[in-house]
């Protein structure tokens, strides 16, 4: 209980050691003796001054300088008061405006430099900075994905974030600067509260080269200081892949990892690469979507999905997409916490880097059999022109 006293008169003075608060309780004592003086020296003298309600009022429009003239003081004493309240009213509100105009400079300075702490939730980070993180903003964009504020980590001068939040102006783009593999950097990006985190290879950095080990770093971090996050992360050499795997990165992405399937394509199946190709490409007029099971659709079958698309949208249908339910690995252990099967299964899975607890997962199936049956976790996807709008 004692510690729970300390706890609170530490943070009850340094709440009023704040320059805003301490000004804005410097204001109120003034209104609060000048609205009792005057009700001494005018209530009894002055028709004007028939409740306090009426001296707070006085008070109020005298020191911002409002001047209604709807109440004036009669008495000397009223009077001399009344010149008081102005000298150190005026005084005292602009002490506060100046206080209040400081502090914003002050945060807004902080936000473009990079070193504001944020007060975000639900929002995604994107931690380093390449052509790949333009492009996943370009994606954002296209998509239309502009609810969630974005926020960005890495180390690039002023001029080129402001160009970057120029370029992108519906999208929500804030920015933290420092390395993304430190937790008060991190913290600084309030990563607590954060749904997603988008690790990608850094060029930010002046002078050093970016490489997995800071990926890896950075993706244990994320998942200490926010288990549910999810974190999906880039890297250059397939080799570290396990190490993403044990870091508890929900999905990993390897710097070329499909090279190899187009280049063969290209000979021994000529349109293959190029579909695919187009499918990524932007400027192409089409996209794959991805689209909930509407709510009547759930329990229903995907013949029944294919029909409701056909009535709606132009595309081609591909397939659908589960999201299966998180599970925890004790859930299938036997109540003998002691046998030792379960103790043998637990350590192979904990060698092999994987958690007791289960994440979200995604698992698409490509064009399944008419009398699949469709869920509350289910979602579809199709390609479809851009412009593509609901009929």
């Amino acid at each position: 209980m004692e510690t729970i006293y300390k706890d609170f008169k530490q943070k009850l003075f340094q709440w009023l050691e704040h320059p805003t608060i301490r000004a804005l309780i410097i204001l109120f004592s003034i209104t609060l003796t000048a609205s009792v003086l005057v009700a001494v020296f005018e209530s009894h003298h002055n028709d004007q001054f028939q409740t306090f309600w009426d001296s707070v009022w006085w008070v109020l429009v005298t020191i911002t300088t409002v001047g209604y003239g709807d109440k004036v003081p009669l008495t000397p004493a009223g009077k001399i008061l009344g010149v008081l309240v102005m000298m150190v009213g005026i005084a005292a509100l602009s002490v506060v405006t100046a206080t209040l105009s400081s502090v914003l400079v002050t945060r807004k300075i902080r936000e473009g430099k990079g070193l504001q702490e944020l007060k975000l939730k639900d929002h995604i980070v994107l931690c380093g900075w390449n052509e790949q993180a333009q492009e996943i903003l370009s994606t954002f964009e296209q998509k239309g994905h502009t609810r969630d504020a974005i926020v960005l980590i890495n180390q690039l001068a002023e001029e080129a974030v402001a160009d970057i939040q120029a370029r992108y102006p519906t999208l929500k783009l804030k920015f933290v600067r420092g390395d993304f593999t430190r937790e008060g950097i991190l913290n600084r990006a309030n990563v607590q509260n954060a749904k997603a985190a988008i690790i990608v290879p850094d060029e930010s950095l002046q002078g050093k080269k970016s490489g997995d080990e800071r990926t890896i770093l950075a993706t244990l971090s994320l998942k200490t200081l926010n288990p549910k996050i999810k974190v999906y992360a880039h890297i250059n050499d397939r080799e570290n892949l396990p190490h993403l795997k044990k870091a508890h990165a929900d999905e990993v992405l390897v710097k070329d990892a499909y090279s190899g399937y187009l280049l063969a394509n290209y000979v021994a199946s000529p349109g293959v690469p190029q579909f695919i190709l187009q499918m990524f490409d932007a400027s192409s007029g089409y996209t794959i979507q991805q689209r909930p099971v509407p709510a009547e659709l759930v329990g229903q079958s995907y013949g029944d999905l294919k029909e409701y698309y056909q009535s709606r949208f132009e595309g081609i249908l591909l397939g659908l997409g589960t999201m299966t339910e998180p599970f925890s690995l004790t859930d299938l252990m036997s109540e003998d916490s002691s046998s030792y099967l379960d103790e043998f299964i637990m350590r192979k899975f904990q060698e092999a880097g994987r958690g007791m607890d289960g994440n979200e997962q995604v698992r698409i199936r490509v064009n399944p059999k008419p009398d699949t049956p469709l869920t509350k976790n289910d979602f579809y996807l199709s390609i479809e022109s851009q412009k593509n709008e609901e009929r």
